[in-house]
């Protein structure tokens, strides 16, 4: 008898504690849930509306989310009509309308997560080069980005992103940009080739979509110069990647997706992109296998190009910030998955919208095409990096385009710290928001004729190109400017040499405008173009 009530007291002191343990653990997601979803929001509201600065009143849990996704739904609805590049109203329109309600510095919550929006250039001139880590990744913008690039370059911070940005910079060297272009033209002048041969097939014109071929020529391009393979070889991991983007894009359209565990949820589309993402991650093992068993078989380094440089990095300590720290075989699947995606689809989209300005405006694809002969031949002769450089018009061009339809709306930091920013005091956890596309648009910055298309505004650089040298920026500024600019803008420029020497082209009647914000600002459905051999 003794034993049995001895036996029960140690049942019912274990069961006390479990059921102690679980009210203290969900008190303490319960007290964390008020404090990110009450208190923080009514803290940082009281705090900002003290200095002056409002904006729209909020839901509980998802913010403003609810305006933003149905004005982004009824703005999209509808066509633009050709020609007209004022795009800001169709891909930013809640920053419109609350611009007109509270001015340009308004406050607003992405979900739970608490955002002023700041134009001011001098403000966001002491933000970006962040010289004190004062700044640091939305982890909302983590939580969105890292389902398709992981945690890579773009969405690491302090001693994480610097071994990162160690490892990867060297692979983008001006050196080895200029030994990239014969790789470069290879892959494009395949393009050329089949669109040559469609042109004479179809009896001299004919239309096509030059948005998925710029797709593919940019794709082919990374894979060639960075990764050491083609795209024929990574074709299926490239269309996972297009499937995941518009998966994620899908389940980010939902209203209730800035929730907390909502990726998490057993939904179709939930389950969709977990598999999507294990055969991204298969194939890139396979990729990174496939260059292992090279350098085992002939006893060489890992290579040079980008993969190369990360493989080496995964067998050795580096010093950052006096400390030593290793680059991972995650880190290194995650900055593949980072630049397969930034390396062609930003590229892809500047060079659409690129050839969609010069079918339209015909005047300066002749400018362009002038420039192209007498610098770089008729295509009798190789292309090189030197040629590339003294394309002052085609910059030009490719800087304006950049403007009107930069492939990035809008950049995000975190404040890691309460610090003084101008006159604001900005308190730890807000989020500044910076819509790159509204500043591109910014009349008092570029002018009357803020939304035509004008590539001479650049004839003097881009420092005098308006009336403030910051308000051109693409590639964002400052130590997290992007690392594959000079790629992109060489290989941009490549690209359309080789389209300028051997056609003339304009916009097809069939070409719908309707500009479309998803990952990258793109057309909606594709740029066809009207092509004839010259």
């Amino acid at each position: 008898m003794a034993v049995y009530f001895k036996d029960r007291d140690i049942w019912s002191i274990l069961s006390t504690s479990l059921l102690t343990v679980l009210f203290l653990w969900v008190a303490y997601i319960v007290v964390g849930m008020v404090d990110k979803f009450v208190i923080t929001p009514m803290r940082i509201k009281r705090i900002m509306n003290r200095q002056g600065v409002k904006g729209p009143s909020s839901h509980l849990i998802l913010g403003n989310l609810p305006e933003f996704s149905l004005l982004k739904k009824a703005e999209t609805k509808k066509d633009m009509t050709t020609g007209d590049y004022d795009i800001v109203p169709r891909i930013l329109p809640f920053h419109v309308r609350n611009c007109q309600t509270y001015g340009k510095t308004y406050l607003w919550w992405f979900g739970s997560e608490p955002r002023i929006t700041i134009t001011n250039l001098d403000l966001i001139k002491q933000v970006l080069p962040n010289k004190d880590h004062a700044f640091g990744t939305s982890q909302l913008e983590i939580r969105f980005s890292a389902p398709i690039i992981g945690k890579g370059l773009v969405t690491t911070d302090g001693e994480e992103w610097a071994l990162h940005r160690q490892v990867v910079s060297p692979a983008f060297h001006h050196e080895k940009l200029k030994a990239m272009v014969v790789t470069m033209e290879k892959s494009a002048s395949s393009m050329v080739d089949e669109w040559e041969k469609k042109v004479k097939d179809g009896g001299g014109n004919v239309e096509l979509e030059v948005g998925d071929y710029m797709t593919h020529v940019t794709a082919d391009i990374i894979a060639r110069t960075a990764f050491g393979s083609n795209y024929e070889k990574g074709k299926k991991m490239f269309e996972e990647q297009v499937t995941l983007v518009d998966l994620i894009d899908q389940r980010d359209q939902q209203r209730f997706s800035a929730i907390p565990g909502y990726s998490l949820l057993p939904m179709l589309l939930n389950i969709k992109i977990i598999l999507t993402q294990i055969a991204i991650s298969k194939s890139l093992k396979e990729m990174i296998q496939s260059r292992k068993d090279m350098v085992k078989r002939t006893n060489i380094s890992h290579g040079n190009d980008l993969l190369g440089l990360m493989l080496d990095a995964t067998t050795k300590e580096t010093t950052i910030m006096g400390g030593k720290v290793h680059f991972d075989m995650q880190a290194l699947m995650d900055n593949c998955k980072t630049f397969f995606i930034a390396g062609h689809e930003t590229t892809a989209t500047l060079l659409t919208w690129a050839m969609m300005l010069l079918g339209s405006h015909t005047i300066w694809q002749e400018r362009a095409r002038e420039e192209v002969m007498e610098v770089c031949g008729h295509g009798d002769h190789p292309i090189d990096a030197n040629m590339l450089n003294k394309l002052k018009t085609l910059t030009m061009i490719l800087n304006e385009t950049l403007r009107l339809f930069p492939p990035i709306s809008d950049q995000n930091k975190e404040a890691t710290m309460d610090l003084k920013l101008g006159d604001l005091h900005i308190p730890k956890g807000l989020n500044l928001y910076f819509p790159r596309l509204a500043i591109h648009h910014d009349s008092e910055l570029w002018g009357a004729d803020v939304h035509e298309f004008k590539p001479e505004r650049f004839v003097d650089g881009i420092a005098k190109a308006s009336k403030n040298p910051f308000a051109f920026m693409p590639f964002s500024f400052g130590p997290r400017f992007c690392v594959g600019q000079g790629f992109a803008l060489q290989e941009a420029k490549l690209v359309l040499v080789l389209v300028l020497q051997r056609f003339r082209f304009h916009l097809s009647p069939n070409y719908r405008h309707a500009p479309h914000d998803k990952v990258t600002i793109k057309p909606k459905y594709g740029v066809p173009m009207i092509l004839e051999c010259l």
